[in-house]
């Protein structure tokens, strides 16, 4: 366990929930331009992520639950404060995404709705020519 918490830093005000874009994580973001209700984001995967190594040791590829999470992490930045997933209205995985061959992923965020207590996201993950997935997301303050 104490190996664990060293290799994926958890987060502070979530109840020890990881982020997946803390340091030592699954990405960074390289850069980002937040306009109103949306925004981009440039990340980089972090192909020595522990995640990697179990998903999976010889073809490491993003889970599609990471994919989601990364979502609603750059979210959070969009709205200013702490977001948990609490339903998917739809998602879409149509490529695969990995470290080896992809490092760089552009993630496009919509705020579709957001009121105290919901916030409806919209974001859609690719690199290039290449979208490795689109969603609809719900999520609660």
């Amino acid at each position: 366990m104490e190996m664990q918490s060293k290799l994926l830093p958890l987060g502070g005000d979530r109840g020890g929930l990881l982020l997946l874009g803390e340091i030592g994580g699954l990405y960074t973001i390289t850069a980002k331009e937040i306009n109103g209700d949306g925004g981009v984001f440039h990340i980089r995967l972090n192909p020595e992520c522990l995640i990697y190594k179990a998903h999976f040791p010889e073809q490491p590829i993003t889970p599609g639950v990471c994919i989601t999470q990364i979502a609603v992490e750059l979210a959070e930045i969009i709205v200013g404060h702490s977001l948990q997933m609490t339903g998917i209205k739809n998602v879409k995985f149509l490529s695969i995404m990995t470290p080896d061959t992809q490092t760089e992923v552009t993630y496009t965020i919509t705020i579709k709705s957001s009121d105290d207590n919901n916030t409806r996201i919209q974001a859609v993950a690719q690199s290039d020519d290449v979208v490795y997935a689109k969603m609809s997301l719900i999520c609660k303050r």
